[in-house]
């Protein structure tokens, strides 16, 4: 199945409600593994090799049942808050254009 793309600017930015909570869980989680990694790497000296970078991040996934939780739960808040303020009666909005569909794809 090809990737759905703006019908304006032909970007696969797009959000629907379909894939919000998905994304929005992923971010979250994301957003708690590098907040972590940030944290882990003021505490290292400056003058280290830069593949080690990865090998920290990769540590970090150790607590990968906590990052997953705390992750989900930043994502179901940022989820509710984008289908309030961001796609409201809408049903997809593109991240490049900012062009929003409703369901039945007609332009407003």
């Amino acid at each position: 199945m090809p990737t759905p793309t703006c019908c304006i600017c032909q970007s696969a930015t797009l959000i629907n409600r379909q894939n919000l909570h998905t994304l929005a869980a992923l971010a979250g989680t994301l957003d708690v593994l590098l907040r972590q990694y940030s944290v882990r790497q003021r505490e290292q000296p400056p003058d280290r090799t830069p593949w080690m970078h990865l090998g920290d991040l990769l540590g970090a996934l150790k607590d990968a049942r906590a990052i997953q939780l705390e992750g989900l739960a930043q994502g179901v808040t940022l989820a509710a808050n984008v289908e309030r303020n961001w796609l409201g009666e809408f049903e997809s909005l593109c991240l490049s254009c900012g062009f929003m569909l409703m369901e039945d794809d007609t332009p407003r």
